[in-house]
């Protein structure tokens, strides 16, 4: 049978992988690194769990939350905590959906700014109903390049809800602040937030590793070339052992533009404008332990730039699964905005640390004094940036590439940079392929 190459082994390749060995192909995953996972990473310190990639999962992520149900790992879902925490004056204000009557006395935002909130949600929900949060592409007529998210935040809610709710929750959702995001990443995130939180027993790399360990995934193999033949593809990898040659059917590639583009020059030439235009997100997290709990409730906690420029957001793990710390100790999440990262990225461990540690003990000052561990992960390439014009962009980009060809893209790069997108889009490559076959 002629296989089907995919490339990567992150969780849209594991996907795509997965998918078309249960129709029937004969897959082979080639992946550069020596383990499973792309950004999909989680790490064991001490009795510690750290996922140091993509963190947050909601109850919209339908193909997401499908997979593990088919893998055999539902038992391990569990549910996170849905209070939000939110940066102002130098403190976390703890905000619990789950007790609206309380929600109209929260000092997190003045009366006037609850009505204008309001007011606003009432006049666009039918474009945040419409909107798929997952797959914003689909709403590209809506992305105003000469608006971003902050002008539109500033027109439907103004200017307190635009710097305290709306910039930290872009800062959430696309690495930085909402003058930098487009306004249909407002839309979407306002629709994505409404449902609830999950994660996994064990970390978010329990599903990647589950994928891996049912497939032929080569480590170590570093794809130089994807060719588009009369027969299908040609795909030269180079290995420990040398350079190999693959004759396949077709190619699924899950690896990011950047990298895609070296491999596929033909992705380059189907749409000039989307890589010319294309902005790297660059993070650097930070998870710190401390031996007390923290007084927050919150999972996570919105940083808004007017409050911090440099810390992106924070999460409490603690209080997204009981398992990512010992009981009775908190573990705690920081990032950095991709606008200041370049600056970090030459920061020793130690230094990045100490400025960690000086923002997290700052808003909750229980935790001084207690710490005992530290774990710092480097993303100089964490995804792309969703700035205004970006889902124009994309979605002609989507749309110059055939459904039935050879080759078909994954990754999350059609989507919200979510493990939900990941997944989507490697399914919808595996679909094609099949449907093609």
């Amino acid at each position: 049978m002629t296989p089907v190459v995919v490339v990567g082994a992150g969780l849209s390749g594991l996907v795509a992988a997965y998918r078309l060995q249960e129709g029937g192909a004969k897959v082979i995953v080639l992946e550069s690194a020596s383990r499973p996972g792309g950004r999909v990473q989680t790490e064991s310190h001490g009795d510690y769990i750290v996922d140091t990639g993509p963190d947050a999962l909601t109850a919209g992520y339908a193909s997401y939350l499908k997979l593990v149900e088919d893998l055999g790992l539902a038992d391990r879902l569990v549910d996170t905590s849905a209070v939000i925490g939110l940066v102002r004056g130098g403190r976390v204000i703890d905000i619990d959906p789950g007790k609206p009557l309380r929600l109209p006395f929260t000092p997190a935002l003045s009366l006037p700014g609850k009505l204008r909130l309001l007011a606003g949600l009432v006049r666009l929900r039918k474009a945040i109903g419409d909107v798929d949060s997952y797959d914003m592409g689909r709403s590209a007529a809506l992305d105003d390049p000469d608006v971003s998210a902050h002008d539109f935040a500033l027109r439907h809610f103004g200017r307190e809800v635009a710097e305290y709710l709306i910039d930290p929750m872009m800062r959430l959702t696309t690495g930085s602040g909402a003058h930098e995001a487009s306004s249909v990443n407002v839309l979407g995130a306002l629709g994505a937030w409404s449902g609830g939180l999950h994660s996994l027993r064990g970390g978010l790399a329990t599903v990647t590793n589950e994928l891996a360990s049912r497939l032929d995934v080569r480590y170590g193999a570093t794809v130089n070339r994807v060719d588009e033949t009369e027969s299908g593809v040609a795909v030269s990898y180079t290995d420990s052992s040398g350079t190999h040659d693959v004759n396949a059917g077709s190619c699924v590639i899950g690896a990011m533009y950047h990298r895609a583009v070296e491999m596929w020059p033909t992705l380059s030439t189907a749409s000039p404008a989307f890589g010319d235009k294309l902005r790297n997100v660059k993070l650097i997290s930070v998870s710190l332990g401390y031996r007390v709990p923290t007084k927050s409730r919150a999972y996570t906690i919105l940083v808004p730039t007017v409050e911090n420029r440099e810390a992106l957001l924070i999460f409490l793990q603690h209080n997204k699964s009981p398992d990512r710390a010992p009981r009775g100790h908190s573990l705690v999440t920081i990032y950095t905005d991709t606008a200041v990262t370049d600056r970090f990225l030459d920061y020793t461990d130690a230094q990045l640390e100490t400025w960690a540690a000086g923002i997290v003990e700052g808003l909750c000052p229980e935790l001084a004094g207690n710490r005992d561990l530290s774990v710092v992960t480097r993303w100089p390439y964490a995804g792309y940036l969703a700035d205004p014009g970006f889902w124009r962009r994309n979605s002609a980009l989507r749309d110059s590439l055939p459904t039935d060809g050879p080759v078909q893209m994954a990754g999350d790069l059609f989507g919200a940079g979510s493990m939900e997108s990941a997944a989507r889009w490697g399914e919808n490559a595996a679909r094609h392929i099949l449907e093609g076959r």
